[in-house]
């Protein structure tokens, strides 16, 4: 899970991150930590009409990404900024987005084995204050109202919730991802800039489930 490696599969997360946005056409999307792009290229599908900015550290994903959009069968205004989500609020002027997804990695660096490929390593792993920088990053860009989509492990729950509150972005939707029947494998949160909006927790959902109702409400 986490960011897409080059010529990677598209994996559950991705999908779910993508299944779950909704904006209107027009809008702009920014996709931070975007990999290969797999994310906004699938999600464009179900938003049509919209320009999408893939942000990535990593030089080569990004290079695929616009490969995979020239190639894809409807045509999809998607531009690559090659940075680091740190230098984001340096490289970006404010709220230029009407909604920005993000796909983390899910681990700390040390706590997951390593790849002796640094690409992928900073696919898989990152700082402590990573998860923070991406939450800090997703507030500068996004206009009053916008929203904020990231998908992550349950035990950053807490850690999203706080980042969230402290730079601006209210937590206004949770959903729990895996069987009713177990613990959740995975969250979407969704929160939206200066709203004032109540929490709702949503009905634990398989992701297969997720995905395909995602579908149907676009056809």
């Amino acid at each position: 899970m986490g960011h897409q490696d080059p010529g990677a599969s598209v994996t559950t997360d991705t999908l779910l991150l993508a299944s779950a946005l909704r904006t209107a056409s027009g809008s702009v999307i920014v996709d931070l930590g975007c990999g290969s792009g797999s994310a906004a290229l699938y999600s464009s599908t179900l938003n049509p009409g919209c320009r999408w900015i893939g942000l990535d550290i990593r030089y080569n994903p990004l290079k695929l990404m616009m490969a995979s959009g020239d190639l894809q069968g409807t045509p999809v205004d998607i531009s690559a900024v090659c940075c680091s989500v740190e230098t984001v609020p340096l490289a970006f002027s404010e709220c230029i987005a009407d909604a920005v997804i993000l796909n983390p990695p899910y681990g700390r660096t040390g706590s997951v084995r390593r790849s002796p490929q640094a690409e992928r390593d900073r696919s898989r792993s990152g700082s402590g204050l990573l998860l923070y920088h991406f939450i800090r990053g997703a507030a500068h860009l996004l206009v009053r109202g916008g929203q904020f989509l990231i998908i992550n492990r349950p035990s950053s729950l807490a850690e999203i919730m706080l980042g969230c509150r402290a730079l601006g972005i209210k937590p206004v939707a949770i959903q729990p991802v895996g069987s009713p029947e177990k613990r959740a494998e995975l969250i979407i949160l969704l929160g939206r800039k200066g709203s004032s909006e109540e929490l709702k927790i949503l009905p634990q959902t398989e992701a297969e489930s997720l995905i395909r109702s995602a579908q149907d409400n676009t056809k």
